[in-house]
């Protein structure tokens, strides 16, 4: 009983840890919301759009490349734009 219950948290734990363990996979869309809800005018609102899903892209890339680099650099990015559109 013991080791099942040992084998079944191990497997569930590689399973769910990749997900748990990327921020970006989430703070992307939250950095979204918040930016569709930013007091900016159109034309700044629409060059974070941009920049924000220039780092997704990134993002994304990195993870299928599997490149902590590109994952780091794609996080410097998302973390400047939230700084700048939260008062």
């Amino acid at each position: 009983m013991m080791k099942s219950l040992l084998l079944a948290t191990a497997c569930a734990t590689l399973i769910a840890a990749p997900a748990l363990a990327c921020r970006g996979t989430v703070e992307y869309e939250e950095v979204a919301a918040l930016l569709a809800q930013a007091n900016l005018p159109e034309a700044e609102r629409a060059s974070y759009a941009a920049r924000l899903a220039e780092g997704e892209s990134l993002h994304h890339r990195g993870h299928e490349s599997d490149d902590p680099a590109l994952r780091l650099q794609s996080l410097a990015i998302l973390d400047k734009i939230r700084e700048q559109i939260t008062p």
